[in-house]
């Protein structure tokens, strides 16, 4: 196996197995999120807003507002919100959630999926849309949509090598911190 290569992960205890270069193999368990994970979630996010243009957010979330936006996810339905961990850890987390409001959308979801910083590259993001998707399966849905801050070529991959073809761009549709951001639209058919 390379390095860095996700093993299958195990679906029945929705453990998946990561081996990063160091060749060091890391059990990383994916479940579905709770209010237990709201101040690991809390610092994730908070991160991508600090350092990032991946989340369009400009000043740092709260627990309760963390609270409230984890428990708007429902296991049994089609928007969810799955979380990955290693001894203790959050690496990463990734959603399903309601694309617009209108009925007209009630078929489609828009996913993302966050890495934990340094923790991009040894498959937790792969691990954690895979299990997703699965999820996701037995619900009436047609179309998945994603919206990726550019540049970030390593979102774009990942989502092709999950069936996500390219769309357009949104050339300097929003701002954030006094700079235009464009986006790279994509969707697959579920």
């Amino acid at each position: 196996m390379r390095p860095n290569q996700l093993l299958e992960p195990d679906t029945r205890r929705q453990v998946a197995t990561l081996s990063p270069a160091s060749t060091l193999v890391v059990q990383v368990e994916i479940r579905h999120a709770g209010a237990a994970d709201v101040l690991a979630l809390l610092e994730l996010r908070n991160h991508y807003v600090a350092n990032s243009f991946a989340t369009f957010d400009e000043a740092p979330h709260t627990a309760e507002f963390i609270g409230i936006w984890v428990s708007s996810f429902n296991p049994e339905g089609p928007y969810q919100l799955l979380v990955a961990y290693a001894n203790g850890e959050l690496l990463g987390f990734c959603s399903s959630q309601p694309y617009r409001t209108h009925p007209a959308f009630r078929h489609t979801i828009e996913t993302s999926v966050y890495v934990g910083p340094g923790g991009g590259g040894r498959g937790v993001g792969s691990a954690l849309y895979a299990h997703l998707f699965r999820s996701l399966q037995s619900h009436r849905l047609h179309r998945a949509v994603v919206g990726i801050a550019l540049p970030n070529e390593a979102s774009v991959r990942l989502h092709e090598k999950f069936g996500y073809t390219k769309v357009g761009v949104f050339n300097e549709y929003a701002v954030k911190n006094g700079q235009y951001i464009s986006s790279q639209w994509m969707e697959r058919a579920l």
